[in-house]
């Protein structure tokens, strides 16, 4: 499964994501991963959430940050849940290549049972047209 919430910079994207992941952790009985490109809010997630800070490693693509995802997933066969905060900061994708990303996320979220939570800055109407299922907010 694959969720995303949307909205511009200051609408509460991550605040969001945070309180869901917190939320979310309490009926895991696998691992929950949380990406993110800043490291600011680690003290912010419950202590069980694995916090992945990509500031030193070198995603500049789409296909490296799908590889990152097959290295994670690798190193844990217990990961029920992964939480990408800025999918666009991450991939360095623009919303033309979305549909290709969020494909090979499908496909990981398929193969492993993961459910995905991403944030996205962009506006739902533009996201409406290239993957509306997705889409919770």
């Amino acid at each position: 499964m694959i969720k995303i919430i949307t909205g511009q910079a200051g609408e509460g994207k991550t605040k969001w994501l945070i309180d869901v992941a917190n939320e979310k952790i309490r009926s895991l009985k696998g691992h929950a991963i949380y990406i993110d490109s800043s490291t600011h809010h680690r003290y912010a997630l419950a202590h069980q959430i694995r916090l992945i800070e990509t500031v030193n490693f070198p995603l500049q693509s789409r296909a490296s940050f799908t590889a990152f995802l097959c290295g994670i997933l690798s190193a844990n066969h217990d990961i029920e849940v992964v939480f990408i905060d800025e999918l666009f900061k991450l991939t360095q994708c623009h919303l033309s290549e979305l549909s290709d990303c969020l494909e090979d996320i499908r496909k990981l979220s398929d193969y492993y049972d993961i459910d995905f939570f991403i944030s996205t800055s962009c506006s739902k109407n533009d996201l409406l047209q290239h993957i509306p299922s997705y889409l919770i907010a």
